[in-house]
């Protein structure tokens, strides 16, 4: 064989096994940096999905707290105005407790399960209240069942917070 065909197919050869070594090379950093990019943006997908989901259960907390809240307002009003009979307090105390339930709901959905439960004392909380308060005629409360219902309120509601806050990851 000729020395010049024989330097042409050397050079060839190592130029091929050349390239074939480079993109091997080139071949695995790219499936390296695909994993990585890909196993980044689950990542990202996963914090923007646990965002997402702080911020639903914030938003329905929230609204818990305000029915609450409108609940509290309907029998505080009921206390103040014990004896006066007024259809209009009694539609907005069902009104009241109709939509802290409907909010309930919606704590149920969202949970953790703490929080549904500790909602779940909110409710009856407020129920018993109202419930007091339409079976006890006005000579039959004492003076300290206003207070008593106060302190219930708190304490429950407290518990609701608590269990609240650390659903979403808030230091409390």
């Amino acid at each position: 064989m000729n020395d010049t065909v024989a330097v042409a197919l050397i050079t060839s050869l190592s130029t091929l096994a050349a390239a074939g070594m480079a993109g091997a090379a080139s071949a695995l950093t790219t499936g390296r940096q695909l994993r990585h990019q890909a196993a980044l943006a689950r990542e990202e997908r996963a914090e923007q999905r646990a965002i997402a989901q702080r911020e639903l259960r914030r938003e329905v907390y929230e609204r818990f707290l305000t029915r609450a809240d409108a609940a509290y307002r309907v029998l505080d009003e009921e206390w103040l105005a014990r004896g006066a009979e007024d259809p209009q307090r009694a539609e907005a105390g069902f009104a009241a407790r109709r939509a802290l339930d409907e909010a309930y709901v919606r704590v149920r959905l969202v949970g953790p399960e703490g929080v549904a439960v500790r909602g779940a004392g909110v409710v009856e909380a407020i129920g018993g209240e109202f419930r007091r308060q339409a079976r006890a005629p006005e000579a039959e409360i004492d003076a300290s069942a206003r207070a008593a219902a106060l302190r219930a309120r708190v304490a429950v509601g407290e518990e609701f917070v608590a269990e609240a806050r650390w659903a979403l990851g808030v230091p409390g």
